[in-house]
């Protein structure tokens, strides 16, 4: 027997209770469907272990079942059309009871105020509690002082809803807001898309509780990431965007000039503002997303975790992240479960999450059977002990009360809350679409629905909390205001012009940045980072490491190598207080235990961080081995990065290639961010990039993919080659005011190699160059441009060869590629007749299609490749076979 509504459930949930007192009592069929119910029973080991049990232990076990089970059978559907199947779990005869022992008393066990109660009032009461329209899962979650606050605050009132006119009146204003908005909007662009919020116009009274309330208990600044799913509804109605700017979007003609770029669709925009919330400001933040689903997560972590530590927001109370899921992305995106992971994880941990989820029962055109094979799609709430409020959205009471009682638990327990509020989608996944091709059933049902905004101003006008011809007013005064903007918008939209191109300032930023630092505060940084403290074990191997980079700076030490140069370009930041943070997989020492900026105490296994004990009122520098992810990591550091533009911030790739996992963070928010949505971004990407023989996982950082991506100045791609260069691009990239992201081809083989090493007085002078020449003779009648560390391959194989009519060039940085000074090098080799292009990479990698495309501009001549041939696979996965191209790239470009 179907059950189509709530309503429905309601009247069954009441002939159920009748039939549980005397089953002659309610019609033949109903008494029929649940005698059938009634048969799924609990196996009969537990019955039996039940039974053994004393009446007071069993009693405690089926009010301890309702509070792990009883949302199994809430009324939390507006549109079911499923059958009550009541668990096992919850009938009486599990536990040893049956319906003559109903009039019986037992012990309540604390539930009740009384001390003993009948069997059926106990039940009646934990039904109230656990089964109406609010299902909480908040048991088993390795929490029992949770589990004791949460059972304080809900069984003592059976969990009853209990707001004040004010609360009420305040639902009732927001749904007004929250459907007529939509409805306007279908109204005047009846063939746009705007994916509306209707059917889970909830959202819109729960998040002004959040800010509303949480202000009271020390909410100040909140971060949003969400879809496009009731975006532009947030955007009026919570962050206060002007109903005239939202519509100008609609408008036919209209063309962005907030800023320079391609701007985005309407419904992926982000926006910032300031609102009044109990008697204050706060502010309110919506980050822009792309159409890839659950990818803002991160990076609206990141954001938060950055503002907590510019404001001091120690305890973590003060600004929230909150995260809006669709059901079907929640469920099926596996970036949520890698930012999940971040909640207890130091170095990345923002003090819990308020989640939301519109759940619309439906993923584009999918069902939730296709869509995910656990029982709620918050079921990953359970992996991370974070409690789940199921609602129903014609419920708003309900929903406003559980959203107090998430914020709540959120500041108190400094975890991740849930919220599911199962509520519907009133058209298909966008306006446009015709949802009943998929869903015949299920929208024949929608098409019947009284939206949430009547049925709560009637219930408001039959309690007589409102009166009718108020809230119409009230209706028809929004309606006109919303008129009024339209007509505004109208001439928003025609004053609306495309910006000019302007003249990028990137290369001449750049080149008037000064990147030397003094001597002696090189020494001093030097010896402040080398000093062990007194009784610190440290592992005699690293000590003489240290050592042997402390006599890099003395006189008559040896060169700089790879690792001290880096170090002390983050030592030099810091020594000027400007804050460093470094994560990745094993950043801490280095993939290639090169860094060693942590210091492990070898008797007692206590950490020590070297660079954070430079000087009195240095940055702050932050080095962490990152969870084992690339997406959510990366994403979190570009979010960092965003609210902190000031630090340096670096995503390191325990390999290049594993930037592979980030490709939904690096296409959609680190190339284009700027461009969709005026989004400034300084973070730094490190890819250990170089072909040394270890295979197609471990050579290449992909480095064609970034130059494919690379255009309007949204980037800087480099691959140095020497430590210095390291140094200065490291510090240019942090003193430059004009934030870009920026790529950095690191190396591995080079990190030791003999060659690779600078003096000290290449950082107190200079700075970073885009192109080094390496000219012995002005003769030359070929050169070779080349990137990376083959250029130490090419001059050894030079030398071999006593090879003295050919220059090299070494292009340092890939993008903005420098062409000027390339073209003023050539000048200073009048007598060519070869140019040739040397990459380790294969063909159709690297980066030889992008300086192909550049450079045969300023070439006479065609440019030769000399290379690995075209491939599928980045390497070989044979050393010898390594090996062997490597001899063959090397004797095509010296051959006669």
């Amino acid at each position: 027997m179907p059950i189509d509504n709530a309503v429905n459930l309601t009247a069954v949930e009441e002939l159920y209770s009748r039939y549980l007192n005397d089953p002659n009592s309610v019609d033949a069929s109903w008494k029929n469907y649940f005698e059938n119910i009634d048969q799924e029973k609990a196996p009969a080991g537990v019955v039996k272990q039940f039974e053994a049990l004393p009446e007071d232990l069993r009693i405690y076990n089926l009010i301890d079942a309702y509070r792990n089970y009883g949302h199994l059978i809430a009324k939390i559907n507006p549109i079911a059309t499923y059958e009550i199947e009541e668990p096992w779990q919850l009938k009486i005869e599990t536990y040893g009871f049956d319906r003559n022992d109903l009039a019986r008393s037992f012990p309540t066990s604390g539930l009740l105020p009384r001390e003993t109660a009948p069997l059926q009032e106990i039940i009646n009461t934990l039904r109230n509690i656990y089964c109406d329209r609010i299902g909480i899962e908040y048991m088993g979650l390795e929490n029992l002082e949770m589990e004791k606050w949460i059972q304080e605050r809900i069984e003592p009132n059976q969990f009853k809803v209990k707001l004040n006119v004010d609360q009420k009146k305040m639902i009732l204003e927001q749904l007004n807001r929250s459907e007529l908005f939509e409805s306007f909007l279908h109204m005047k662009y009846t063939a746009q898309k705007r994916f509306s919020l209707e059917g889970g116009e909830t959202l819109i009274p729960m998040l002004e509780t959040i800010v509303e309330n949480g202000s009271k208990i020390g909410m100040r600044d909140f971060v949003i990431g969400m879809a496009h799913r009731g975006r532009l509804n947030v955007l009026s109605n919570i962050l206060r965007k002007s109903h005239s700017e939202i519509f100008s979007e609609f408008e036919e003609g209209y063309i962005p000039n907030s800023f320079e770029g391609s701007g985005d669709v309407k419904y992926h925009k982000g926006f910032t503002s300031e609102v009044p919330a109990n008697g204050q400001k706060v502010k309110i933040s919506l980050a822009p997303n792309p159409s890839h689903l659950e990818a803002v997560d991160p990076v609206v972590e990141g954001q938060v975790y950055a503002k907590q530590i510019l404001s001091n927001d120690n305890k973590k109370e003060a600004i929230i992240p909150i995260l809006i899921h669709g059901d079907a992305a929640l469920s099926g995106q596996g970036v949520v479960y890698e930012t999940m992971q971040f909640y207890n994880v130091p170095g990345y941990n923002t003090g819990g999450t308020i989640h939301i989820v519109i759940n619309n029962q439906i993923g584009f055109t999918a069902s939730p059977a296709e869509s995910r094979s656990t029982l709620y799609c918050t079921d990953i709430a359970r992996a991370f002990d974070a409690p789940v409020f199921h609602v129903n959205a014609e419920d708003p009471e309900g929903c406003v009360y559980a959203t107090n009682l998430a914020i709540a638990l959120r500041q108190t327990f400094h975890c991740d809350v849930f919220i599911d509020l199962n509520c519907y989608r009133k058209y298909g996944h966008n306006e446009s679409d015709e949802p009943a091709f998929t869903q015949p059933l299920e929208y024949q049902l929608i098409r019947k629905k009284k939206p949430i905004r009547e049925l709560y101003r009637d219930y408001l006008i039959q309690q007589g909390h409102v009166e009718k011809n108020i809230a119409e007013a009230l209706e028809a005064e929004f309606t006109k205001a919303l008129e009024n903007a339209l007509q505004e918008s109208k001439t928003l939209s025609s004053a609306s012009v495309k910006p000019k191109k302007e003249e990028s300032s990137q290369d001449k930023s750049l080149d008037e940045i000064s990147t030397k630092v003094p001597v002696d505060i090189l020494k001093k940084i030097a010896d402040s980072m080398s000093s062990v403290p007194e009784g610190f074990s440290i592992h005699p191997k690293l000590l003489n490491l240290v050592k042997e980079r402390l006599s890099m700076v003395q006189e008559n030490g040896k060169p700089l190598d790879w690792g001290m140069a880096e170090l002390l370009a983050y030592g030099s930041l810091l020594w000027d207080g400007i804050s460093v943070r470094l994560s990745g997989q094993d950043s801490a020492r280095g993939t290639f235990s090169h860094r060693h900026a942590v210091w492990m105490d070898q008797k007692v296994e206590k950490a020590y961080y070297p660079l954070n004990h430079l000087k009195e009122g240095q940055g702050k520098f932050d080095v962490i081995n990152s969870t084992l992810s690339e997406n959510a990591v990366l994403g979190f550091e570009m979010g960092y990065s965003i609210a902190y533009l000031q630090s340096l911030v670096i995503w390191e790739a325990q390999f290049g290639d594993f930037c592979n996992g980030a490709q939904v963070i690096i296409d959609q928010f680190i190339t284009t961010g700027e461009q969709k949505w005026g989004q400034k971004c300084g973070v730094v990407l490190f890819l250990p990039h170089g072909y040394e023989g270890q295979g197609p996982e471990h050579s290449s950082g992909r480095m064609e993919r970034f130059l494919s991506l690379a255009a309007q100045d949204n980037i800087r791609i480099a691959n140095p080659t020497t430590p210095a260069q390291f140094f200065h691009l490291l510090r240019r990239q942090t003193l430059n005011p004009l934030k870009k992201p920026l790529i950095i081809f690191t190396p591995k083989g080079l990190l030791r190699h003999p060659a690779c090493t600078s003096q000290l007085q290449d950082l107190t002078s200079g700075k970073f160059k885009e192109i080094i020449p390496d000219i012995k003779s002005d003769k030359a009648s070929r050169l070779i441009l080349c990137s990376g560390r083959i250029y130490y391959d090419i001059v050894a194989e030079q030398a071999k060869q006593n090879n003295t009519d050919t220059a090299i060039l070494r292009i340092e940085q890939l993008y903005p590629l420098p062409l000027e000074k390339i073209k003023d090098e050539l000048k200073k080799l009048p007598n060519l007749n070869e140019w040739i292009w040397a990459q380790e990479e294969p063909q159709n990698m690297g980066a030889w299609e992008f300086m192909h495309h550049h450079l045969k501009k300023l070439l006479p001549l065609e440019l030769r490749y000399v290379g690995r041939n075209r491939s599928a696979s980045p390497a070989a996965g044979s050393y010898a076979l390594h090996k062997a191209q490597h001899a063959e790239i090397m004797n095509a470009l010296f051959k006669r």
